[in-house]
């Protein structure tokens, strides 16, 4: 009688480490798909954001990096900051979100200028 307790207590065991074995490699599973989405969600925003700032470089730049200001006078989607040395275009950014930014270096009358984008979700 004690050698079919024994067995029995040995299966249970075996039962219980196979259950929490397998409870922890789903959890690794759904735990690795958050992180991936979560990877590949900032990587959009961040070729979105870049996408924006090449745009706004192709359209309103001229060849020798000129940009003309009154040209720019735009409007953008709601979720849309750009910064072009002290002006300022669009929205502006929340602080409780993640804001993802590209600067560019564009001229104003041949002086070097800061054109900064930021986008947020």
């Amino acid at each position: 009688m004690k050698k079919g307790i024994i067995i029995f207590g040995e299966e249970m065991l075996s039962l219980l480490i196979t259950f929490l074995a397998l409870t922890l490699l789903a959890s690794n599973f759904l735990i690795v798909e958050k992180r991936t989405n979560s990877y590949i969600a900032d990587e959009r925003m961040h070729l979105v954001v870049d996408n924006i700032a090449d745009m706004i470089a192709k359209r309103y730049v001229d060849s020798k990096g000129n940009i003309n200001p009154a040209m720019f006078n735009t409007t953008f989607r709601d979720k849309v900051e750009v910064n072009i040395g002290v002006a300022h275009f669009g929205s502006y950014a929340p602080g409780d979100v993640n804001v993802y930014s590209a600067r560019r270096l564009i001229f104003i009358d041949d002086q070097p200028v800061l054109m900064e984008v930021k986008v947020w979700p």
